[in-house]
């Protein structure tokens, strides 16, 4: 899952925008937009489990808005010691894919911040706030917590590849929040396998934002 790997296999399976979410942290968003330069539009974004352990996808403006609610996070997770098996190993990239350094701490603990409080600092960074894989039992929203807190508001809800198939998603259809699918992508075959289409005027953030927000005829 090197930036020039993500960047290839998604330009290959059709796609036009992705978003590079690692857990909490968004180290290798900029090097997988560089490495896309010119050919595929890359959101800096990342997947943030909360203090009660619900999954939350924060999607920035910027690779910089994203830095700054990455350190806010850095600076609340626990100093544990890194399991140092493959898939825990947490490298940072340049756009080459070469390895630049390591992520510090356990990327896969919980913060300490509240689900509300997740929320409004993904907000006070002009992101969008998606609940992630809502029809799983486990980090999501409903998992976790067994409803749709009154407090906490979605920009949209997101359904796991197996809820598409199964027409899961036919449960949660909100009142508001714009519903969307995505690969969740831990591994390149996974690329692709899912995805939302978009009618916007251009592959952008704010297009992507007006689209679930249904501003100016823009729809997710």
């Amino acid at each position: 899952m090197t930036p020039p790997a993500i960047v290839k296999e998604a330009i290959r399976r059709g796609l036009g925008m992705i978003a590079i979410c690692d857990h909490n942290s968004s180290g290798n968003a900029c090097a997988t937009q560089k490495a896309a330069e010119g050919m595929l539009t890359v959101i800096a974004g990342m997947e943030i489990t909360t203090a009660e352990e619900v999954h939350v996808l924060g999607l920035f403006p910027s690779v910089e808005a994203a830095s700054e609610v990455s350190d806010e996070i850095h600076a609340v997770l626990p100093d544990v010691e890194q399991r140092t098996t493959p898939l825990h190993d947490q490298l940072l990239m340049d756009e080459k894919g070469a390895v630049i350094g390591k992520e510090t701490k356990a990327l896969y603990g919980s913060t300490t911040f509240r689900l509300s409080e997740t929320a409004d600092l993904i907000r006070r960074h002009h992101g969008l706030v998606i609940a992630s894989h809502v029809d799983k039992p486990g980090f999501s929203v409903l998992g976790q917590l067994g409803l749709f807190p009154e407090d906490v508001s979605f920009d949209a809800l997101e359904i796991s590849i197996g809820g598409v198939r199964s027409r899961k998603y036919e449960r949660y259809i909100p009142p508001t929040e714009a519903m969307i699918t995505s690969s969740d992508s831990h591994f390149l075959c996974d690329i692709g396998s899912s995805c939302s289409v978009l009618l916007v005027l251009e592959p952008t953030f704010n297009e992507l934002a007006g689209a679930l927000r249904g501003r100016r005829c823009r729809f997710a």
